[in-house]
């Protein structure tokens, strides 16, 4: 793939987590997964939000571009609806199950030590729907199930294949609008000064792509993954948003650990926190709800940057 295809799909995918992650707010999730009228305004804002994100493709490309900005805009409003609507029955059969048992002093909405008690920093958004719980649900409880974290990995497949393969049909290959390309020239030259402007700018976006992903969606998942009913975590910082910051530290510290070539140091890592927490770990409950957290978080934090070592290494090549 050349660099030009590479730069397109980061650029492509960055519009798709910004509007996901970082202009996509607590109401606007939780209208969406609301049960009434709310959700189809809910919803209707946040398309409106990813069609914004899509607005430079038209600038680039013309008619191709907006063909391509109402493919994707569509595609992820009906992805969205369905995958509250699943989730939200995932949440009814998890209600229906036994009564979830007491969990450790330190178990979820406390930082177990994983980073992963990103659980409280998640938002209402598919589970506001569902009442609350008497206990909060986790690994170890019989009411947890791991269905929403996997209902929001198959969410954010689905984009991604919206994204690449609306992107390789309608844009790649297609030469950009004049004035785009001045305008990129001009700004890009005073932005990256260097003799070869496209491999700088997919480093630059990857890099925001990786960011994205375990700064803020890291959060969602691991969150979702821990505490599949939620939480409410109060305005006051506690112990379960230092967990949320561990957890976005760890996730960061093993990207730049891949892309470094460094990734035999990430045992060290967990190591770290593992002694950290080691005498907690003699409880079961801890134990399940601390290693699910951990793998989670990890995972996300190795597979996205070898992907983006990957993109990195072919773009400069």
């Amino acid at each position: 793939m050349s660099d030009t295809a590479i730069l397109l799909v980061a650029l492509a995918i960055l519009a798709h987590l910004v509007a996901d992650f970082v202009f996509q707010t607590d109401a606007i999730a939780e209208a969406k997964a609301a049960v009434d009228g709310r959700a189809w305004q809910g919803l209707g804002i946040h398309t409106a939000i990813v069609a914004a994100c899509l607005l430079p493709f038209v600038a680039a490309y013309g008619q191709r571009g907006l063909a391509y900005l109402v493919v994707v805009s569509a595609a992820h409003a009906a992805i969205d609806r369905t995958k509250v609507l699943l989730n939200r029955r995932a949440i009814a059969a998890s209600n229906t199950r036994p009564a979830a048992t007491t969990l450790p002093a330190s178990g979820p909405g406390l930082d177990p030590g994983s980073g992963s008690a990103d659980a409280v920093a998640t938002p209402a958004t598919e589970h506001a729907m569902a009442p609350a719980p008497e206990a909060p649900d986790a690994p170890g409880d019989r009411a947890w199930t791991p269905l929403p974290a996997m209902l929001f990995l198959a969410d954010q497949a689905a984009h991604f294949v919206v994204i690449i393969v609306g992107a390789s049909v309608l844009l790649l290959g297609q030469p950009t609008l004049t004035a785009w390309k001045d305008a990129v020239h001009a700004v890009g030259g005073h932005l990256l000064p260097v003799a070869h402007q496209v491999p700088a700018l997919v480093v630059l976006v990857v890099l925001l792509d990786l960011a994205i992903i375990n700064i803020r969606g890291g959060v969602f998942l691991v969150g979702t993954l821990l505490a599949p009913r939620g939480f409410s975590s109060g305005s006051e910082p506690g112990p379960e948003r230092v967990g949320a910051t561990i957890g976005v530290l760890e996730r960061l510290i093993v990207c730049v650990l891949v892309l470094a070539g460094q990734s035999a140091a990430i045992g060290f890592v967990i190591a770290a926190k593992t002694l950290a927490r080691f005498r907690q770990l003699d409880d079961r409950h801890f134990a399940e709800y601390y290693l699910v957290g951990t793998l989670a978080s990890v995972t996300l934090a190795l597979a996205t940057s070898l992907v983006a070592t990957a993109a990195i290494g072919a773009a400069l090549r």
